[in-house]
């Protein structure tokens, strides 16, 4: 009869094995999903689109894309994010008056479409333990913290 190898089950073991599958890249195929899915909501905001999902979804992409650069995975400044937040809250406003959620501006789908963009890019070059602390910071966000940028590590 065989025997299972004794293997560490200690809970150190299990945040190194955590911590290791933190390090490895995001799984090609969750990353194409991802992606695909910010870039489909994007094309559903460029026109009105008649439920919120997608216009959620977007702000959700910028938040989760400052987060990322933040990580140091591309560059995102704070201009961006701010114009981005103006943009999305015209679509919610419109959205609010008619029923229909869209982008108004070229501008402003432009502006999207380069976050958008970009997110694809992070998600494709990205760590699954970065995009791991995105998703919590995001989660917090939306459970009513405020955005604080992160603080840059000082060289002694």
């Amino acid at each position: 009869m065989s025997r299972t190898l004794p293997f560490q089950r200690s809970a150190q073991a299990a945040r190194a094995r955590l911590t290791k599958a933190q390090l490895l890249p995001i799984p090609r195929a969750i990353a194409d999903d991802l992606a695909l899915r910010a870039h489909l909501s994007l094309e559903a905001i460029r026109g009105a689109c008649d439920h919120v999902g997608p216009a959620q979804h977007i702000t959700e992409v910028v938040l989760l894309g400052k987060f990322l650069s933040e990580a140091g995975h591309g560059e995102f400044s704070h201009e961006s994010l701010l114009a981005a937040d103006r943009a999305m809250a015209e679509v919610f406003e419109g959205g609010r008056q008619t029923a229909m959620w869209g982008v108004s501006s070229e501008s402003a789908f432009a502006l999207l479409a380069a976050i958008v963009s970009m997110y694809d890019r992070q998600l494709h070059s990205a760590t699954l333990g970065a995009l791991t602390t995105a998703s919590d910071r995001l989660d917090r966000f939306k459970a009513g913290d405020e955005y604080q940028p992160l603080q840059k590590k000082r060289r002694a």
